[in-house]
């Protein structure tokens, strides 16, 4: 059956992660065919990665008392359809919703999209890659990984990426690799590996290139139940991520980093 043509709202849905399986495939390979539309995805790819990683420390929070709809209304004296408009207005612009931005306090600076990614300082550039190792891994964990062989795949990574790379062995750790898969993020393509442990957890390790060259240390990333390590070292940001405790992938972070600084120096 032909499928349907790709419209914005698919494009929206592709960000979001909001497609199943086969429609997510069908614009991904859309995009492959359409630079312009690839372009707009990375756009709003960077927006959506902006605002999930400024407000990341405060993703988790419960929504302050004074925030909280009823106190919204108790507060003014306009008319009811009006105090749900002026509440929804201002819940809004805070970020309700998948953000999570309930509260934006005194310590909020406005921030410059291209100095918060690719072309930022390395505490910026790590955070955007962390965000976006999370964003991918919530659309891509729990779909079955393209079905490419082992030497195919590092063949595509390596060739999207302009690099050689290397799918780290997590054996040792308990994790058996799982397949693995290119992935958009706002500042270009990106490997992701999936790895599975004998109980069906699951875990990834995501690397694309970076801008900056000087090694940048391991950051801890969390949103929800996401979390795991992210760092930048010789022109390429790693991150592992899943569903576990940080003191569970932070052996399995040091491992990745350490395999790679061999492979580097070889």
């Amino acid at each position: 059956m032909k499928s349907s043509p790709v419209v914005e709202h698919d494009l929206h849905a592709f960000v979001d992660g909001a497609l199943d399986a086969a429609r997510r495939k069908e614009v991904q390979d859309h995009l492959d065919r359409n630079p312009d539309a690839a372009e707009a995805v990375s756009r709003l790819m960077a927006q959506r990665q902006l605002l999930r990683s400024t407000l990341a420390p405060i993703a988790d929070e419960p929504v302050p008392q004074r925030l909280q709809l009823g106190t919204l209304l108790a507060q003014r004296q306009e008319p009811p359809t009006r105090h749900w408009r002026w509440a929804a207005a201002v819940l809004v612009a805070l970020g309700a919703g998948s953000v999570g931005g309930w509260q934006v306090r005194d310590r909020w600076e406005p921030v410059d999209v291209a100095a918060n990614g690719a072309a930022g300082g390395a505490a910026n550039g790590v955070a955007a890659l962390a965000g976006e190792a999370r964003s991918s891994y919530l659309a891509y964990a729990s779909e079955t990984p393209e079905d490419l062989d082992r030497e195919r795949l590092l063949r595509v990574v390596s060739d999207k990426l302009r690099r050689p790379v290397e799918i780290p062995d997590l054996s040792a750790a308990g994790y058996r690799f799982a397949g693995g898969r290119l992935v958009a993020t706002a500042h270009g393509p990106a490997g992701m590996f999936f790895y599975d442990r004998a109980d069906g957890t699951r875990m990834a390790v995501m690397l694309r290139p970076m801008t900056i060259e000087k090694e940048a240390p391991m950051l801890v990333q969390a949103s929800g139940a996401i979390g795991g390590y992210s760092w930048a070292m010789r022109g390429l940001g790693y991150s592992v991520v899943g569903t576990e405790s940080p003191t569970t992938l932070h052996p399995v972070a040091d491992e990745v980093r350490r395999q790679a600084r061999e492979t580097s120096s070889t």
